[in-house]
């Protein structure tokens, strides 16, 4: 049973992947992260935290995915394509502003990428490459991400560090941080379009299991927009931290 959680639980971090039986995972998950847009305030959420690790098919939280190739590495070099679903909560309501400006701004809903990523699994942590895209027209944009993964994993507990890049399409920025000409209009906010351009990430991802049914997990993600985003009139700052806390019952 320890086994087959700490593998799960690797897993379910997103680190190299190992062989592990079919898991469920059932519980909840907040998380805080300071303003985004200007005069609004700071996101507090709680989300169900529903997990399934398959041989293929995997359900983590927000996302979920299939792997061509099962899951078997246990070291060395392997590869992986996988498809993959991914919720995306960044969101505005401008009534939610106390800035009149902001309050005439057009709202920025939820959405739901999907896309394609290339694993590449070494004995110094999972390489991913991955593309992804609006399924759900909100901005029909896209977007491209690396990443570098690697986990220290110990009997009951581990952390899995990770750092990488996301570059997104002129679409994808202007619905979540540009000024429209009918939004400068009405709230006499300089038009600001957002071109392509990226952020950078640092994220740590912990998990301890508490007993052989229960784990508890955290993380702390920092990301920094670049470019011109960072000039944007409607958002508070480029510099974001996200933390977030779970606990969930393993089947």
């Amino acid at each position: 049973m320890k086994t087959k959680l700490l593998a799960a639980t690797v897993v379910a971090l997103g680190a190299v992947p190992m062989a592990a039986n079919a898991e469920f995972s059932l519980g909840a998950i907040a998380s805080y992260s300071p303003e985004t847009y200007k005069d609004t305030p700071s996101i507090k959420r709680v989300f169900p935290l529903v997990g399934y690790e398959g041989e293929h098919f995997f359900i983590r939280g927000l996302g979920a995915g299939y792997r061509l190739l099962p899951v078997d590495r246990r070291g060395g070099f392997g590869q992986n394509i996988v498809f993959r679903l991914k919720y995306d909560p960044r969101s505005l309501d401008p009534s939610d502003s106390s800035d009149t400006q902001i309050q005439e701004l057009d709202e920025r809903k939820t959405t739901v990428y999907g896309g394609i990523g290339y694993q590449l699994y070494t004995p110094i942590g999972l390489f991913e490459l991955a593309g992804m895209t609006d399924t759900l027209g909100r901005s029909n944009g896209s977007y491209a991400d690396a990443s570098w993964k690697v986990p220290f994993m110990f009997e009951r507990w581990g952390i899995v560090p990770t750092i990488g890049y996301t570059y997104d399409d002129s679409k994808m920025n202007n619905y979540l941080y540009g000024v429209s000409a009918s939004e400068a209009t009405r709230s006499g906010l300089n038009e600001f379009d957002a071109g392509p351009d990226g952020s950078y990430y640092v994220a740590i991802k912990s998990y301890l299991n508490v007993t052989d049914h229960v784990r508890i997990t955290a993380s702390v993600t920092y990301r920094n927009l670049e470019g011109d985003i960072e000039k944007s009139p409607i958002i508070e700052s480029g510099i974001n931290t996200t933390t977030a806390l779970g606990v969930s019952y393993v089947f």
